[in-house]
């Protein structure tokens, strides 16, 4: 069985039937829709998040309206709800488009709650705010920042398995890092 995920789009009311009825004849049956912050919340346990998000981007064409629209990570249920709550604080200030959680936090300028992303991301990941600025720091270099943080070079590339594995979020890219350093420095 497949995690759960949810789609986030942002003030559809005059919408919600039709975009319910669209993506409940993609994902089947099987979702739950509920409106939190008059935005529409739709529960659903389909796999391929690209489809979706074209779906999403035909709809806006075939609607004639703005869609801002989150696509979460497939998450179990406690940490789906922190998911949504991020993306419920992320979402007002997006620009048109469909996002996940690491595109909303890079087109976000400021954000409000970085010790809460940054909690929920390191989340059972052995990894703290030295580590990623460390490694930052390090030019993303393994063996650098091993020697300069006095770490092995295995149980380092351990954490950055377990980080990617537990959050997507993979400190050897620049991308992720930067992420993630920001995070830090947003404070």
């Amino acid at each position: 069985m497949h995690t759960m995920r949810f789609i986030l789009i942002k003030n559809v009311a005059e919408y919600k039937d039709t975009i319910s009825e669209v993506v409940m004849s993609l994902v089947g049956a099987n979702i739950k829709c509920e409106t939190r912050d008059s935005h529409l919340v739709i529960y659903h346990r389909y796999e391929n998040l690209e489809e979706l998000e074209d779906l999403l981007l035909a709809l806006e064409t075939g609607l004639m309206c703005s869609i801002h629209a989150y696509n979460s990570y497939d998450r179990e249920e406690l940490k789906l709800k922190k998911e949504l709550n991020i993306a419920l604080k992320l979402i007002d200030s997006l620009p048109n488009g469909v996002y996940d959680l690491k595109s909303a936090l890079l087109a976000n300028n400021k954000i409000n709650n970085p010790n809460e992303v940054l909690e929920f991301i390191l989340d059972r990941s052995d990894i703290n705010q030295d580590f990623i600025k460390g490694f930052a720091e390090c030019d993303l270099n393994v063996s650098k920042a091993s020697k300069v943080m006095l770490i092995h070079r295995n149980t380092m590339n351990y954490k950055l398995d377990k980080l990617k594995e537990v959050s997507d979020f993979d400190l050897r890219k620049f991308k992720d890092a930067f992420i993630l350093y920001s995070l830090i420095n947003d404070k």
